[in-house]
């Protein structure tokens, strides 16, 4: 375990803003003679401004004979900000048939990319793609410092089981000039290219990769070639209770983690039994990995013995405890919508586990990691890598109004906005972070994630924002009796449109939950001034609370698995759902109306 680290500053000193000052020009300085080559840099609509101030002309080699401080000034005054659509054109280049290796090399950033990770697409909106590069070691130093936290090494010969995902939506080959395939690009997840980098597994290996098993892996790489998310969860749970000596847990997001839990739970006597036989059972999606998977499961009637004596010990906290007793930290992003599901781990884990935030991590980028383990939700920004910058929410949505890392306030609410090794300019990052304070080690930002900043309801005058829907959940969960997961939609079943709360309880429901309505409309209205006044007028009725039965929400993200293509263990449940699809499957899943 990792010394904690000292306590945040408030403010910076002359030497530490000189510090965060010199590091950012530097590495503009850096991306800016890199990319500049590019063909994204050469044709954006973005950056003719940019461009021009430099006085680059299409054709001609940049001549960047500016000081770090030059080109910043440059930099800040002609660069706007950008959002995805500015860079689709580019981008569906990959895409394209034939893909022509002249067509994409030197597209965002010099070559051509390991990767093109997708976004999770899971709130409705199609995915976006981001092509992902290889970089210098002293430029992958956040992507490098989160993998090593994701993948603690042990002094006790301790296991890992760690749930990454190695599948892929499809695979782009470029073609060179004799119709032969230049390189294998496969299009997945952010957490798959890292785990392909890390391990040195490229797509076109993937069937040696197979027969694979990393020492302190509690799993074969097999498991992360299987789709099927219950499968893939079921795997999972199997080879770590094989493990007696396991450590750590890391499923990437809490809700992955709950969903494994509840997969011991549910089958607990089919995996013992597996255990004690030695033989993979034949279930849903893996048949192309049951011989690997087989090659790594001997029978071991001593293990599943002790799991026998140990049984199903749910009733009070730290099961999990006693199946691993070296466990000691379940990793796995806990902040923001994946705070509500921490107590029912805990009670899987018991007191002596904690439950630990690795990172801030995204398809764009690798922001920022965790700073101290008792907090999850508080990050150090990385800022060797790629430039962050900081718009104030309350501020017009223009370039001019953007702070840096040395002049963010503490206490204070910003959008992200990120100037990239992999080829975007002030592209916004869309998530809400609020300034904690400083490292003062190195005067990095600390950040708290707030919110997605588009994410909301609206039904009439009032917007009601993520971050406001799961305080007024919190303030009420006792009410409930304890909430596992939840989302919002809107209901106009009946004359006045109301919020319909879809609620999934961590146990029984309370004995007061029949005024859960009303206190969550006195919540919403004490939160949000419009919804207050929208609500006494007529114009939004008391919400109506659908409580559906246990593991829906785990069902839903194994839906989206096999529906949409997206990765196992992964899926994110958006807040606000608008989908009419998403919301008639929870829908159907309702058990009663409060």
């Amino acid at each position: 375990m990792d010394s904690l680290p000292p306590a945040p500053i408030t403010s910076l000193t002359p030497e530490l803003v000189q510090q965060l000052r010199e590091q950012a020009l530097d590495v503009l300085s850096y991306l800016v003679k890199t990319n500049s080559t590019t063909t994204y840099f050469k044709e954006s609509g973005v950056l003719p401004r940019f461009r021009a101030a430099l006085r680059f002309s299409d054709g001609n080699q940049l001549d960047l004979d500016y000081s770090a401080k030059e080109l910043f000034e440059i930099y800040h005054d002609n660069v706007g900000l950008s959002v995805y659509e500015d860079y689709l054109p580019v981008i569906s280049r990959f895409f394209e048939q034939p893909c022509n290796k002249s067509s994409v090399e030197n597209l965002m950033a010099p070559g051509l990319p390991v990767f093109i990770a997708h976004s999770s697409g899971t709130s409705g909106g199609a995915a976006k793609y981001f092509p992902k590069y290889r970089h210098p070691e002293n430029m992958s130093r956040a992507m490098a410092e989160t993998a090593r936290l994701a993948n603690p090494q042990s002094n006790n010969a301790g296991k890992n089981c760690i749930t990454f995902s190695l599948a892929y939506r499809q695979v782009v080959t470029p073609l060179d000039e004799d119709g032969d395939i230049a390189k294998y690009i496969p299009v997945c997840l952010l957490t798959s290219g890292l785990g392909r980098i890390e391990n040195n597994m490229p797509v076109e290996e993937d069937s040696f990769s197979a027969t694979l098993k990393i020492s302190n892996y509690s799993s074969p790489i097999a498991v992360s070639f299987i789709s099927n998310y219950k499968s893939f969860l079921f795997m999972h749970a199997l080879f770590a209770l094989v493990e007696p000596k396991l450590e750590t847990i890391n499923t990437v997001f809490t809700t992955c983690c709950r969903d494994l839990c509840r997969t011991i739970d549910d089958h607990w006597e089919d995996l013992v039994h597996c255990i004690e036989t030695g033989v993979i059972p034949d279930i849903d999606g893996i048949a192309h990995v049951k011989d690997n998977l087989q090659r790594f499961l001997q029978s071991s009637p001593d293990r599943a013995e002790e799991l026998r004596r140990i049984g199903k010990a749910t009733d009070a906290p730290g099961w999990f405890k006693q199946v691993w007793p070296q466990l000691r930290a379940i990793l796995a992003n806990a902040s923001g919508p994946f705070a509500s599901v921490v107590p029912e781990i805990q009670h899987y884990v018991g007191p002596d586990v904690s439950v630990q935030t690795v990172a801030i991590a995204s398809s764009e980028v690798y922001l920022a990691v965790v700073y101290d383990p008792r907090d999850l939700n508080l990050y150090k920004v990385i800022g060797s890598d790629d430039v962050v910058e900081f718009l104030p929410v309350e501020k017009p949505e223009e370039s001019k109004y953007l702070a840096q890392s040395w002049n963010v306030e503490t206490g204070r609410k910003y959008e992200v906005v990120l100037t990239t090794r992999d080829g975007f300019w002030r592209y916004r990052l869309g998530d809400v972070v609020e300034i904690a304070g400083f490292d003062p080690s190195d005067g990095q930002p600390l950040i708290r994630y707030i919110e997605r900043r588009n994410m909301h309801i609206r039904l009439a005058n009032e917007v009601t924002t993520e971050t406001q829907l799961r305080d007024v959940i919190n303030a009420t969960s006792d009410l409930f009796g304890g909430v596992s997961e939840f989302c919002v939609s809107a209901d106009y079943r009946q004359a006045v449109a109301r919020y319909a709360f879809l609620v999934e309880l961590q146990g029984d429901p309370g004995a007061n939950i029949s005024a859960v309505p009303a206190a969550l409309h006195g919540q919403l209205q004490k939160h949000n001034e419009n919804y207050l006044k929208d609500s006494r007028v007529g114009k939004i009725g008391v919400p109506c609370v659908r409580v559906v039965r246990p593991g829906t929400f785990g069902d839903f993200r194994e839906w989206k698995v096999r529906t949409k293509g997206a990765a196992s263990g992964q899926v994110k449940v958006p807040v606000v759902i608008w989908g009419n699809a998403d919301r008639a499957w929870l829908e159907e899943r309702v058990m009663y109306d409060i």
